[in-house]
């Protein structure tokens, strides 16, 4: 099946899986949106905008991306040095003469793109990301940029919001344009993006998902977060947008897209520039972190803004793109993104000899989420195909492909392990044929509601 026709028959199971996730984890709400090849394949909202409020999570509402918006930035630099007008060993002194006699001055554009400047992250005084006070405004900015650098330039992937605030100004320079003006002419405008900028205007306020508070106990409630101008960081971390957008966005940078940037161009962003130790080791390009997840290469970014967690991946060669962006601190926005590719791809990669010849449609019959005073599991038509996994974490991890042995029994695949591993799954059914209870191995499971009533729970909404 391809792709998209994979992602559109999934895209039930894949707010099933998340919304499971989304309630256990106690994170307010979720947005996400897949597509392919630039076609939306999947959106939903999950979960509330405000705690406070009550008020539900739609797909329209916007998100504070933070970080994504390093990867517009990167873009338009790449779009300037392709007309000649800046070139990435630029050092910034160059463009920006406030840095003269700074160690920040001799910084290339190349160096700021791969966060190897070794300049500081976020300025002497950063307390602006705890909302103490506003973010800097560009003399601030300028000011904390011509302090003595941390790292040699060259020496060590140092993250520095500083260094993409630097960026942001040196595309002011070079393009004649503000930041704000340059994206919506040459980013956005063109891709007929509405619902994505680089500063929240006062006027949108209303739209956006409220941010909330991290959890520092269990217990603890969270709050909800006021709003914040970046101001002179827009560049490195002001962006807002929707799950949709973004991922429209994302998809304009595959291969093969003429949209924002020449393929030379996404090739040269997409590589491997930076190498990362801790906590473990990854690495960053020229604007996008650069990650294998199974078998497909993906670049993407992560944000986090204060109430909102945010994380997209694309696969430049397929043009699969995945957005997932949450309103909490603590947010796993970069496990469930990686996680839902990992799904996609599970529903992908049916295996050689397929585990049943049952037409897809009647699999349904089997499929449902089960549950024992022991947790949860799935039974899941994925592409034509059934497989048991548990709805949390990595599904490749726990998934086991399954044969139809008759209307009452499926077979897992043989292999070594614990639990109940090669026995049958014993199907208990009502004279209407839905299922009373499912026997694997020795116990048994009731579909979740049916358990929950079981043992006094309330009904989940």
């Amino acid at each position: 099946m391809p792709l998209f026709d994979t992602v559109r028959a999934l895209a039930p199971y894949l707010q099933s899986w998340l919304e499971y996730q989304r309630d256990l984890a106690r994170v307010p709400g979720v947005q996400v949106a897949v597509r392919v090849n630039g076609e939306l394949a999947a959106s939903f909202a999950l979960g509330v905008a405000n705690e406070a409020t009550g008020q539900r999570l739609t797909p329209r509402h916007l998100f504070r991306i933070a970080s994504h918006s390093k990867t517009f930035t990167a873009t338009a630099v790449f779009q300037l040095a392709e007309t000649g007008a800046l070139r990435l060993d630029d050092p910034a002194g160059r463009w920006l003469p406030e840095l003269a006699g700074s160690p920040a001055a001799g910084l290339t554009v190349r160096a700021l793109l791969g966060h190897q400047s070794g300049i500081n992250r976020d300025g002497a005084d950063s307390d602006y990301w705890q909302q103490l006070h506003d973010f800097p405004d560009r003399d601030a900015l300028i000011a904390l940029c011509r302090a003595d650098a941390v790292f040699p330039p060259d020496q060590f992937f140092k993250y520095s919001n500083m260094g993409y605030s630097l960026l942001g100004f040196i595309i002011e320079a070079a393009s004649g344009q503000t930041y704000e003006d340059y994206m919506a002419a040459h980013i956005t405008g063109p891709l007929m993006l509405t619902n994505l900028g680089p500063e929240l205007p006062q006027g949108r306020e209303p739209e956006l998902a409220a941010g909330h508070s991290g959890r520092l106990a269990g217990n603890d409630a969270r709050r909800v977060l006021p709003s914040s101008d970046t101001r002179a960081m827009a560049a490195a971390t002001g962006f807002y947008g929707t799950a949709e957008d973004v991922t429209a966005y994302l998809a304009a940078h595959a291969l093969g897209r003429a949209d924002l940037l020449t393929d030379a161009s996404k090739r040269l962003m997409q590589r491997k520039e930076s190498e990362i130790n801790r906590p473990v080791r990854r690495w960053y390009g020229l604007g996008f972190f650069v990650e294998q997840i199974g078998d497909r290469k993906v670049v993407g970014h992560s944000g986090g803004f204060p109430g909102h967690i945010t994380q997209s991946w694309l696969d430049p060669e397929s043009g699969l793109a995945v957005s997932v962006l949450t309103n909490c601190l603590g947010g796993p926005a970069t496990e469930w993104a990686t996680n839902l590719v990992k799904l996609i791809d599970l529903a992908m990669n049916a295996p050689e000899k397929k585990t049943t010849d049952t037409p897809g449609s009647q699999l349904d019959a089997y499929a449902g989420r089960f549950a024992t005073d022991w947790g949860v599991f799935d039974l899941v038509n994925l592409g034509g195909r059934l497989v048991s996994l548990t709805p949390q974490g990595d599904p490749g991890l726990s998934a086991t492909e399954l044969t139809v042995i008759d209307a009452d029994t499926l077979m897992p695949e043989p292999e070594a392990g614990f639990g109940a591993v090669g026995e049958p799954f014993r199907f208990q059914r009502t004279a209407g044929g839905d299922i009373e209870w499912v026997r694997q191995g020795g116990g048994r499971a009731w579909p979740i509601a049916a358990y929950r009533q079981r043992v006094g729970l309330d009904p989940l909404s």
